[in-house]
């Protein structure tokens, strides 16, 4: 079930979310990735960019990603702020 997934899928794409929500199960398939890129991450919090990353084990140590890249439109989707001094200041 997972072989054509975890060998030869060139793109998978998934929700923060799911990820988080999935991790123990994504980790044991032994995903290898060398770039990550989060789309729409003004609508997520920091803490949510790290669960992607974590996804696959070190390599003697080190950690196989070399690139991550962040996109977002925040004329599209406006940053979420949690801060309410942030918020208010922040217009």
């Amino acid at each position: 079930g997972n072989y054509l997934l975890t060998r030869h899928a060139r793109i998978i794409a998934m929700t923060c979310t799911h990820a988080a929500l999935t991790r123990s199960r994504l980790v044991d398939m032994s995903f290898k990735y060398d770039n990550l890129i989060i789309e729409e991450t003004a609508q997520i919090l920091e803490v949510e960019t790290f669960i992607p990353m974590l996804l696959q084990k070190n390599e003697r140590g080190i950690s196989r990603l070399k690139r991550v890249c962040l996109i977002g439109d925040h004329h599209q989707l406006p940053p979420v702020v949690q801060n309410r001094a942030i918020q208010r200041y922040g217009k």
